[in-house]
């Protein structure tokens, strides 16, 4: 698989080749740019010949508005995007508070740990058109189950996983749910 960089505007990231019609933008959470969790998103994506472009970036907190950093990155990655053509947006923690750019643009859409105590989040999620999956930890403060099944019908939530959705054992089922979801698009 081809992996180069890429230039988004305010930031960069890097682009998986695949088709370039069927594209995910896949964003960070607030650091390691959403990583190990977000490479069990890319992973089905690409081995289903999908490409995808993945934000590479941090939010410093460096008081900046959290709703416009998560926004301006999910933008920037359908912009960036091959020929504009984002089929998906997916994205962790902090880059949730972009639910409503998923809602705009009425793509699909995966989100990890979704920021489900945000309004901004939650309403997005109430806004959007397309299918989400929601996958949230039962150990983690910003997840709330019986929330995200009002939400979504398409939703994962792993015992005793929590914010950093990093254990071993929850990483090949994340991979497994968003590979399922991928297939039923």
């Amino acid at each position: 698989m081809e992996i180069g960089r890429v230039e988004l505007g305010l930031t960069s990231g890097y682009v998986y080749a695949g088709d370039p019609v069927r594209c995910a933008a896949v964003l960070p959470g607030a650091m390691l740019g959403g990583m190990p969790v977000n490479a069990f998103v890319i992973q089905p994506l690409t081995e289903r010949g999908w490409s995808v472009v993945q934000v590479w970036d941090e939010y410093d907190g460096d008081g900046s508005d959290r709703v416009e950093w998560a926004r301006e990155r999910a933008e920037a990655a359908i912009a960036g995007a091959p020929n504009s053509t984002v089929r998906l947006l997916s994205g962790k923690s902090l880059t949730s508070l972009a639910t409503d750019v998923a809602a705009h643009h009425r793509v699909p859409a995966v989100w990890l740990t979704p920021l489900l105590a945000e309004d901004e989040c939650v309403a997005g999620l109430r806004r959007r058109r397309a299918p989400a999956l929601l996958i949230g930890g039962t150990a983690d403060p910003t997840w709330d189950g019986a929330l995200a099944r009002e939400l979504s019908d398409d939703v994962l939530e792993i015992a005793g996983a929590d914010h950093g959705l990093a254990r071993l054992e929850d990483l090949a089922r994340v991979a497994e749910a968003v590979g399922g979801f991928v297939d039923r698009l």
